[in-house]
């Protein structure tokens, strides 16, 4: 017999299914990354279907059955549908991109409740303050790297040791790691980060920073965060939300 759970998600994305139906992708603090079934999803009378919803964070009760892949929904109820992000080009742009990292990151069935909560934070501050979208999103980026273990070190040089500073330069290779520009030299390197960039990567990686100062160069360190993890990841082909919307 499937068993019945209650639990709270984001909804990450949703497709159509068949004629009538929704499947729905979903970050939970207690069972990860889920896939559910609305059956009629897709018709005018689904409640279930309207609240299940892209960026919405709902309260699901759902049959789970561990021979399939995909849980069928039974009730939902609405807990938040950030509706100023929905009602802004900016910020819908950058949440879309923040839930397309996390779909792409984590896997199935592998509780996240220190990821889930990173979520609804940076969710509710894009929703809730005037802080700039892109700053938001590349601090969230740089969380989540850490937070699924694919976070790079750049305290010290990985060759001498030397530790940088907020005023150094520093060239990166993809497998050897951070450098500074002596160790670097006869080296191949694919990214030069000047003294000004440096120093905003180590501003944003920082938890209590104030964000209210102005960074002229966070689309370098999109551009940089979205080459790393295509490097690594193979199935990550960079993040299509920040050129569609």
């Amino acid at each position: 017999m499937p068993e019945l759970i209650k639990t709270v998600g984001i909804v990450l994305r949703k497709i159509d299914f068949g004629d009538t139906s929704k499947i729905a992708t979903l970050i939970t603090p207690e069972h990860g990354k889920l896939s559910v079934i609305i059956k009629g999803g897709r018709t005018g009378k689904s409640k279930i279907g309207a609240l299940v919803d892209t960026l919405n964070e709902v309260e699901i009760i759902f049959y789970n059955k561990k021979s399939r892949d995909v849980q069928l929904v039974s009730q939902a109820d609405l807990i938040n549908n950030f509706t100023k992000i929905k009602d802004d080009f900016d910020k819908l742009k950058y949440a879309s991109a923040v839930l397309e990292l996390v779909n792409v990151l984590t896997v199935e069935n592998h509780e996240h409740g220190r990821l889930y909560r990173g979520l609804n934070k940076i969710l509710s501050l894009l929703n809730d303050t005037n802080e700039d979208a892109k700053v938001l999103f590349i601090k969230f980026f740089l969380f989540l790297l850490k937070e699924l273990g694919y976070e790079f070190q750049f305290d010290n040089c990985t060759f001498c040791g030397k530790e940088f500073t907020e005023r150094s330069s520093a060239r990166f290779n993809y497998e050897l790691g951070m450098m500074c520009e002596s160790c670097s030299e006869g080296r191949i390197y694919s990214f030069e980060f000047s003294p000004e960039l440096f120093n905003s990567l180590i501003c944003l990686s920082r938890k209590n920073n104030q964000t209210e100062r102005k960074f002229d160069n966070i689309d370098k360190l999109i551009y940089f965060l979205e080459r790393y993890l295509m490097y690594h990841i193979d199935e990550f082909k960079g993040l299509k939300s920040l050129h569609i919307l």
